[in-house]
């Protein structure tokens, strides 16, 4: 498996990346100058960064210093915590102080010096809070008497405007004054003397990077920002700062809110005034995200370490031809190394089937790839502790449904179960996906095997079957079977265009055994008990404002659920599912099956999960306003024909008299409109 770590290696072909900032650091007329490293949670920011730091340390005249967001989450003041902390820092690096020479004394004076105004302004600040809690003391002896509530609420209103709106001079005695003034030059003289002592000191580029920016709250953001701006920022220094971009802006609105009537965007014209060159690593797309798996798998394999090296120089330095192709494949190791284990050639030839759904379900991300494929080796070594035997390429296939189609696959699961690991419907499924047969409602299906038609639909079936399977005792059984078509509570498989697909892509399942699978799968890691574990920090985000009691965060959530990639919005989903199945009121107005509903509303591809989901529940649990939620959602999309099934299921059930009032009437309508 693979750590889940930044790595210093090239994995992701970013050599062009790293070219551009190197170029940037090492032109002086540049200087000084920030450089903003965006990118999604786990795009590979933090690589990146290690590698531009390893490309400049060889330099003479660079000190590189590298910093953690975190390291000031639990300061009091980021700003005075990141100053301290670079001039630290300084003194610490045995490459710098050995050229100082016999100005080492006058130069660690100066660094002592400058440090000793750090703490001045840190205890400044501490004074002026201090002299704030004693305003209020002075209060809270005055209000010591109050009779009655309204009069503790009142005093407190007062504290809470003086604090506010009272300035520093306002509560400072003389002495305080003129302590505050002296700060006023420490801040002012600050930057004047960091930037003589980096000229001093024989530095010729001082570059700071500071990751893991986006994790932090808020406040330590913007107070980073600003120590940046304000203290740091001087001739000789580069900033490399590593954010998700939207994260930070979030953070300057929280700081700096829009003003009434103002069509600018504060933040991002405060990025853009920040950040002078802003560095944007882009998602892998489906030759990359090939690309990226097989070097992976290449860097695991038992290949000796210089061939492992020469792998990953032959992706960095690939041909100007195959910029726009697969860069690294099968092919190409066996062009560099001939023979290749078979282990290594199962893998290779695994990546290039799962690949294109990885970079589009995952948005690209490198680090959801690498999770998704840790669990596929993790549950093989798991299996193998257990004397049993997971095929790689069936075991990945059933993990592509379950990370982007998690209803479908619990539905799997359970019929899988009843039939001992061999479900005949999946056997249909893969059929009638192969011979490209969509769902259909009933009347169309009976038209479909009469026996006019029968003689046509079972040559193209067979003709189609022969060319995707190439079984040609597949092909001799075909016409005994095509009347059999899947259970209706399957047809949304066949109208879902991924399920589709996914039936479709090799290897078949049907002649397997998927007992171990799932057992591994479901018994050991829970087959959907992953789901939020597995969200990156925008999905949790979103999950949370979704919880809410607020309706503006609930719309906030939905809003940012629109753009989540296509297993954080699975993953969503059924992390809602998990609390719908808990929930005792399912009726109530801001139910979390209402709230289901809205999700998928936000994102109509989740709707052939709805209707899954919906197929499970029995008609009595279900509140009568369900169904008009499911024609609103579903309404025009390719879930439609699975839909008006489901509400024709609703219609002729006797359990719920009151939700087959309210369907019959409403599906009479749906396909009226149809016509």
């Amino acid at each position: 498996m693979w750590s889940d770590n930044e790595s210093e290696y090239d994995f992701l072909g970013f050599q062009h990346l790293v070219g551009a900032i190197t170029s940037i650091v090492r032109n002086d007329s540049l200087l000084p100058t920030t450089i903003g490293v965006y990118g999604d949670w786990g795009s590979g920011k933090t690589s990146l960064i290690k590698m531009v730091e390893n490309g400049l340390k060889d330099d003479d005249g660079i000190e590189v210093l590298s910093f953690n967001g975190w390291l000031f989450e639990g300061y009091e003041d980021a700003r005075t915590a990141l100053m301290g902390s670079v001039l630290e820092e300084l003194l610490e690096q045995r490459k710098f102080l050995a050229k100082l020479g016999d100005t080492k004394d006058k130069i660690i004076g100066k660094f002592r010096k400058l440090l000793w105004r750090v703490d001045k302004i840190k205890a400044a600040k501490s004074i002026a809070k201090l002299t704030i809690a004693a305003m209020a003391q002075d209060y809270i002896s005055l209000i010591s008497g109050a009779s009655g509530v309204a009069d503790l609420v009142s005093a407190g209103k007062v504290i809470a405007g003086e604090a506010k709106d009272a300035g520093l001079d306002d509560v400072l005695g003389d002495e305080e004054k003129e302590e505050k003034q002296s700060l006023r030059r420490s801040i002012r003289d600050f930057r004047k003397d960091f930037g003589e002592l980096l000229k001093e000191s024989k530095i010729k580029t001082l570059v700071i990077t500071i990751d893991d920016l986006d994790r932090c709250n808020p406040d330590t953001i913007i107070e980073t920002l600003e120590a940046i701006k304000l203290f740091l920022f001087v001739d000789r220094t580069v900033f490399i700062i590593g954010a998700d971009e939207r994260l930070v802006r979030y953070a300057v609105r929280r700081r700096f809110p829009e003003l009434p009537g103002e069509k600018t965007e504060v933040g991002r014209d405060y990025l853009e005034k920040l950040i002078q060159f802003p560095v944007r690593i882009p998602s892998l797309g489906r030759n990359e995200m090939e690309s990226y798996i097989n070097i992976l798998f290449t860097n695991l394999s038992e290949l000796s370490p210089d061939q492992k090296q020469q792998a990953r120089q032959a992706v960095i330095e690939c041909e100007a031809e195959s910029l726009f192709g697969v860069n690294f494949n099968l092919a190409k190791v066996r062009q560099l190394f001939g023979d290749v284990p078979a282990e290594l050639s199962e893998s290779l030839e695994m990546a290039q089937r799962i690949a294109p759904l990885l970079a589009s379900g995952l948005n690209g991300n490198p680090r959801q790839c690498k999770r998704f494929l840790n669990m596929l080796l993790m549950r093989i070594a798991m299996a193998n502790s257990r004397k049993q035997i997971l095929k790689q390429r069936i075991l990945a296939k059933l993990m592509l449904l379950e990370y982007f189609k998690p209803e479908f696959f619990r539905k799997l699961a359970i019929v899988q179960g009843k039939e001992n690991g061999f479900p005949s419907q999946l056997r249909l499924l893969e059929r009638d996906a192969s011979a490209n047969v969509a769902g259909e409602s009933p009347d169309q299906e009976v038209a479909a095997t009469t026996p006019e038609k029968q003689g046509s639909e079972t040559s193209k079936g067979r003709k189609e079957a022969k060319v995707a399977e190439g079984q040609s005792e597949r092909i001799q059984t075909l016409s005994a079977v095509q009347v059999i078509r899947p259970d209706a509570e399957f047809q949304n498989w066949l109208v879902d265009s991924w399920t589709k697909d996914w039936l479709k892509m090799s290897p078949s399942l049907s002649d397997e055994d998927l007992r171990p699978y799932f057992f591994f799968s479901r018994d050991t890691l829970g087959a959907l008990t992953g789901a939020v574990q597995r969200m990156s920090p925008a999905a949790q985000d979103a999950l949370n404002n979704i919880l809410s009691q607020s309706e503006a965060c609930r719309n906030n959530g939905l809003k940012a659920a629109a753009s989540l990639s296509m297993a954080d919005a699975a993953a969503l989903f059924e992390a809602l599912v998990t609390r719908v199945e808990e929930e005792e009121d399912r009726g109530a107005e801001d139910s979390m099956f209402f709230r289901l509903f809205k999700l998928v509303g936000a994102r109509r591809d989740l709707c052939s999960q709805m209707i899954q989901f919906l197929e499970g529940l029995t008609e009595t649990t279900i509140p009568i306003a369900a169904v008009a939620k499911v024609e609103e959602v579903c309404k025009d999309t390719e879930t439609d024909p699975s839909a008006r099934q489901l509400l024709r299921r609703w219609a002729q059930n006797t359990s719920n008299t009151q939700l087959a009032n309210i369907a019959t009437p409403r599906l009479e309508a749906w396909e009226r409109r149809r016509k």
